[in-house]
């Protein structure tokens, strides 16, 4: 199973209000999508009466509800997982443009002004013909220097001037430099529009995943609203069908939902321990082939014993070792940055949002340490996930402290989500379209480390 597989990475179950359950009737009515309103079969009303005539019946209905309700949660999760997923990727492009951009404006500053420099160049070169021709008892360079500045005129004239035999040392310094100008501005005219081209690119990219983002956030959103109302019925469904109240009913769904969501959890763990264990092997099995190798050439080993610390250390799904394990955070910076989250709660998931009115997961981030003045490394997970790294601010998970960051995904480049924590296995999160910003429990299996942006500070 994919580690992106809704199932490894169930987020929390959408909750039910009783006051909605109370005032149910027969039916509610969806716009579900195609696929699943055709795929999936609910029980009608009459189906639950039915099926209270004998205790077998009732067993197998109530089974089947439990059933949908997973489907439902299952489907939410991967459409949320789907959705930010495309949005990282659309912040990846965006980037990507944001640096294409920048690049395309030096090279052209640049090839700008060494093409004045070339003109200048070319200008003294043409007065250095003129010169030696009137000496020669010609004056053809000056029809070439008047014929303007263009590429080939100022190509013909120190062609012209090169072929000269009567060059001094001095006057050959004022060709070989007018070569030179010349020829680093036609380099950087030819790179400045290769830049150019890519800026183009990048910008088509960055339009395509704009639109991929907003198709998947709309899915998402319909998962969700489709888990929200149907599970409502089939919680009052499960109600009528064990005689009881539709709030006890609820209960009994979110317990199921929370057994199913450890179990699954629980799997996550088990096989990345299992990865885990296989690579750490496969380097113990490389380090001993690397010491066997040199003891048979007379080395001592360290070497390369030494040089595989690192990637022998990055299994797992984080993708890299944490460089430190005790950096104390800043109090004061991860107390504003917590107060700035938590007043947050209850405004939308949009994508790409990042304030003041919505948020997608890494722009709430973002903004929480911007308030307190800390730069974490812009908008996208995975750009907040490599500064980290990069600062040395990354810890074990085990060891987390409330205001680190705690990413899902595979580290660095397939991380999708992140969230804030604040202690006691809760966080603050921008969970996925069709959700709030709300402070949850830390669910499913994230990277086995997180980002500590205040460190050292």
């Amino acid at each position: 199973m994919s580690e992106h597989d809704g199932s490894s990475f169930r987020r929390p179950a959408i909750t039910v209000s009783a006051a909605a359950l109370g005032v149910l009737t027969a039916t509610v009515g969806i716009v579900a999508h195609p696929s699943q309103a055709s795929a999936t079969e609910y029980p009608t009303w009459t189906d639950v009466q039915n099926a209270k005539a004998n205790v077998s019946a009732q067993k197998a209905m109530v089974d089947k509800i439990n059933g949908l309700v997973a489907k439902l949660q299952d489907q939410a999760t991967t459409a949320g997982i789907k959705s930010e997923e495309a949005v990282e990727a659309y912040h990846q492009a965006q980037g990507d443009l944001a640096d294409a951009t920048e690049k395309a404006a030096e090279l052209k500053k640049q090839a700008d002004a060494a093409q004045k420099t070339a003109e200048t160049s070319t200008v003294r070169a043409g007065l250095l013909a003129s010169h030696l021709m009137r000496t020669a008892g010609t004056d053809g360079s000056i029809g070439l220097l008047l014929e303007g500045s263009d590429s080939g005129a100022a190509d013909k004239l120190l062609y012209q001037l090169g072929t000269m035999s009567q060059l001094t040392e001095q006057s050959r310094k004022i060709y070989d430099q007018a070569v030179a100008d010349r020829n680093t501005a036609q380099s950087l005219a030819a790179q400045a529009k290769a830049a150019q081209q890519a800026k183009k690119k990048a910008a088509d990219a960055a339009e395509k995943a704009s639109k991929a983002a907003q198709d998947a956030a709309a899915a998402a959103q319909l998962a969700v609203t489709t888990q929200q109302q149907k599970q409502t019925e089939l919680t009052a469904q499960l109600a009528t069908l064990q005689n009881t109240s539709t709030e006890v009913a609820a209960q009994y769904v979110k317990g199921q939902q929370a057994i199913a969501a450890q179990k699954a959890a629980e799997a996550a763990a088990e096989r990345q321990r299992q990865a885990q264990a296989a690579q750490a092997a496969a380097e113990a099995r490389r380090k001993q082939q690397q010491q066997h190798s040199s003891s048979g050439s007379g080395s001592t080993g360290s070497s390369g014993s030494s040089g595989s610390t690192h990637s022998g250390s990055s299994g797992g799904s984080s993708g890299s070792a944490p460089h430190t394990s005790n950096g104390a955070p800043d109090a004061a910076i991860v107390a504003q940055a917590i107060a700035y989250a938590r007043a947050q709660i209850g405004k939308p998931y949009v994508f790409d949002g990042a304030g003041p009115n919505s948020f997608d997961c890494s722009g709430l981030t973002m903004m929480a340490y911007q308030s307190a003045g800390l730069n974490i490394g812009g908008h996208g997970v995975v750009y907040q996930y490599r500064q980290a790294a990069a600062l040395g601010q990354l810890v074990p998970r085990s060891q987390a402290q409330p205001g680190d960051l705690i990413f899902w995904g595979t580290a660095p480049n397939g991380l999708y989500h992140v969230g804030l924590y604040i202690g006691n296995g809760q966080m603050i999160a921008a969970p996925q379209a069709g959700e709030n910003v709300k402070q949850q429990a830390v669910w499913g299996t994230p990277i086995d480390v997180v980002a500590r942006p205040s460190m050292g500070r």
